[in-house]
């Protein structure tokens, strides 16, 4: 078995990887090899081992195929990823060529959401379904997950022993993320709301002997959880439905949406970071740059008397 096939086996089974996340690691080491290995490429310069391959290389790559700077970030960590394998799994003599890279500057974006406005029009437009089950199912997903923050990964994925009640209502449930750290998510009133209607039709329509809570209700594919492919075609008829730019609509935008609005609620990065599993502080803190946007904003309103 070659390096990259092994490291394909160790992403899968011992870091239980998502299929898409190591399908992108793989993906970029590949092109790094066929690089290497290419007519571009003096012919003594090709096959060589990946002890032999410097930073240099890298840079050759980079400077190739001039990606944009995101590209480079995740170049630059799929790159590391193996390398890391390589030396501590495969026991490789390597250097770390990765880590010579110096990662570019990433222009500061603001994440983009949904208004609370809009989260209503797209959340009236899911329940107007031909099929009353499919609607409240398609309504209560969504609600569900602006509710909770969560990752549509980890919303599928959900069973029915990961959620905890309090008298008798759901108060919380217990998440899967990346790699493969649980949390706990508290349910907020809407989470709640939408969780009690839907599973009063999942207990009575759904398979009897399915464990997970979002799951199809007939069909053939009747108590397996739903596809994510499912809930965003779902969500894109939704946001045309509800005269939307399904272009800017997505369950990934219903994450930011929460996260956003707890921001405009006053709430801290801190405990919105650990709400929705960040381990770095950086990726909660661009929501607080939507705050300060909206500082600006109240102060610019402020009458002028000169």
């Amino acid at each position: 078995m070659n390096h990259v096939e092994a490291f394909r086996h160790y992403l899968e089974i011992e870091e239980r990887r998502t299929p898409q996340t190591v399908r992108a690691y793989l993906a970029d080491v590949r092109m790094l090899r066929a690089y290497l290995d290419g007519d571009g490429q003096p012919q003594h310069q090709r096959g060589r081992d990946w002890e032999q391959i410097s930073a240099a290389d890298l840079r050759g790559f980079l400077a190739q195929s001039r990606p944009k700077p995101h590209r480079v970030h995740r170049l630059i960590a799929s790159w590391s990823k193996f390398w890391a394998f390589l030396r501590d799994v495969q026991h490789l003599s390597v250097q770390n060529p990765p880590g010579e890279l110096k990662r570019p500057k990433l222009p500061g974006r603001l994440p983009k959401y949904l208004e609370t406005p809009d989260i209503a029009k797209l959340l009236d437009a899911a329940h107007r379904d031909s099929n009353p089950n499919r609607g409240l199912r398609n309504w209560a997903l969504l609600a569900f997950l602006y509710g909770t923050g969560a990752r549509i990964s980890e919303v599928v994925g959900l069973t029915f022993d990961r959620i905890s009640y309090v008298d008798g209502l759901p108060s919380s449930i217990r998440v899967i993320g990346k790699g493969d750290k649980e949390r706990t998510v508290p349910l907020s009133p809407t989470a709640q709301r939408a969780l009690v209607q839907w599973l009063k039709v999942r207990r009575t329509e759904g398979h009897p002997t399915s464990r997970y809570v979002w799951s199809y209700l007939t069909g053939k594919h009747r108590g397996e959880p739903l596809a994510v492919r499912t809930v965003q075609a779902m969500t894109t008829s939704a946001a045309k439905r509800a005269g939307l730019d399904p272009a800017k609509v997505s369950p990934h935008k219903m994450r930011h949406s929460y996260a956003t609005a707890l921001v405009e609620q006053g709430r801290s990065l801190h405990e919105i970071g650990t709400i929705l599993g960040h381990e770095n502080p950086a990726t909660t803190a661009i929501y607080g740059r939507v705050k300060a946007r909206q500082l600006e904003q109240a102060a610019s309103a402020l009458p002028d008397v000169l």
